[in-house]
């Protein structure tokens, strides 16, 4: 029973009825790294997506200066 070869759903199924400690603490350690890495995945995007948002703002404010202008003619 190695947790690094087992679903998340069966990592848990086995820590509910198996009392073993070693294999408890192999897989509480898994699951941690899996949510670990998540988590970094997760932070990767939002720094992708906050960039093109910044990039999206930017072209609004340019957009809105040109309307500005423009009426101002």
């Amino acid at each position: 029973m190695n947790p690094k070869k087992q679903s998340t759903d069966t990592i848990v199924a086995k820590l509910l009825v198996n009392k073993s400690h070693q294999y408890t603490e192999a897989a509480h350690a898994e699951i941690f790294r899996r949510l670990i890495a998540t988590i970094k995945n997760f932070n990767l995007k939002a720094e992708k997506i906050e960039k093109v948002m910044l990039v999206l703002a930017a072209a609004q404010v340019i957009l809105a200066l040109a309307q500005i202008f423009l009426a101002l003619r």
